[in-house]
């Protein structure tokens, strides 16, 4: 992987980490494609929500922990047109674990697909 494709690629990823920092649906926006999907399993099951759903969960502006909040590239891949990440997002209260599919779209990268989950944290972990 080039140096150039590398930082465009962090440069989504960024756009997607500056979303979850404020906590803005507008801010998270640009990390995606309009047709992007967030799927997970929760409590056994399947669910998928909408990119319109995925950022009406975000509260529009930072949480009130944002200052003990971790956020890192794990793992990037790409070739050509594709790439995948693997990120974590470190919480006081859950360490989450994403996965992430994006694709250059005429000339910019953006998130398609979002896959994740979440690790809850004990009252005693860090």
């Amino acid at each position: 992987m080039t140096a150039v494709l590398t930082d465009a690629i962090h440069q989504a990823v960024q756009r997607y980490f500056d979303g979850h920092a404020t906590g803005s649906p507008s801010v998270m926006r640009l990390a995606f494609h309009e047709s992007a999907r967030v799927q997970f399993v929760q409590g056994g099951r399947y669910a998928v929500w909408s990119l319109d759903e995925y950022v009406g969960k975000l509260p529009g502006h930072p949480a009130d922990d944002e200052g003990r909040r971790r956020r890192r590239i794990v793992a990037l891949t790409a070739s050509g047109d594709a790439a995948a990440a693997e990120l974590e997002l470190d919480y006081p209260g859950v360490r989450f674990v994403d996965y992430l599919s994006l694709l250059r779209v005429d000339g910019e990268w953006l998130i398609v697909n979002k896959s994740f989950q979440a690790h809850p944290k004990s009252p005693a972990s860090p």
